[in-house]
């Protein structure tokens, strides 16, 4: 076995443009988006808004999307093209929201003193309208270690996953494949493969049926979120 760094969490994307795209994950300032991981099933974007930054008017595809916060954030505003104005409440490292998805076009306005992150994991083989209801998963409150399902439908289901300091904890194993994201410095173990991440938050995509286990670094356990596409 080998290990896999992962630092904290994934990473996210963009490009600079006023038009629409059809079916592109974003057209957004480069230092707010980043790509980090793109493939035929999903575009994870990692998004950073520093304090009290505004950014221009940009899209979003229509994509359902998965929302995970990296940090403890402040409100943060969304002045929608069509009129209307939406406040993001604080966020809290660890939380999620999941979105049926809808275009957007929007101008972003950090209120806080604080940076905003967050990963944008945009589910691109999942049609628009396939998703009925949003969902909000909070952070928790202590890291109980072990594998927890806090949301499952037909498109998919998203663990949070937690092993405790100095223990390797096996991952459930899946017939579907899976973005994993680490809120913690913590090592993914897979048979006869190695990848390292070395940024501050980090994503890996594990192979459906890929046999893996998790561990924390040094002093910290592994906490992760996975998020497992059952429609690709």
């Amino acid at each position: 076995m080998r290990g896999v760094l992962l630092q904290a969490a994934v990473l996210a994307v963009g490009l600079c443009s006023t038009q629409v795209l059809a079916q592109d994950s974003t057209i957004a300032p480069p230092t707010n988006y980043r790509k980090v991981l793109d493939n035929a099933d999903v575009a994870v974007l990692r998004v950073h808004y520093g304090p009290h930054e505004t950014v221009g008017m940009h899209d979003h595809s229509d994509h359902p999307t998965v929302y995970v916060y990296l940090n403890d954030s402040g409100p943060v505003r969304f002045e929608h093209a069509e009129g209307f104005i939406i406040t993001r409440q604080p966020t809290h490292t660890g939380a999620y929201r999941v979105s049926p998805g809808r275009r957007e076009r929007h101008r972003v306005v950090n209120l806080s003193d604080t940076p905003s992150d967050y990963l944008r994991v945009e589910l691109k083989k999942v049609p628009f309208g396939t998703l009925k209801h949003e969902f909000r998963g909070s952070a928790p409150q202590t890291l109980v270690p072990g594998s927890k399902t806090e949301f499952e439908d037909a498109v998919m289901k998203i663990e949070r996953v937690v092993c405790k300091a100095g223990a390797i904890c096996a991952l459930p194993e899946e017939t579907a494949p899976s973005v994993l994201v680490a809120f913690t410095p913590s090592e993914l173990l897979e048979r006869e493969k190695a990848t390292f991440f070395p940024d501050e938050s980090s994503t890996l995509w594990l192979r459906a049926g890929g046999e893996a286990s998790v561990r924390g670094r040094g002093n910290s356990p592994a906490h992760l979120l996975r998020i497992v596409l059952r429609k690709h």
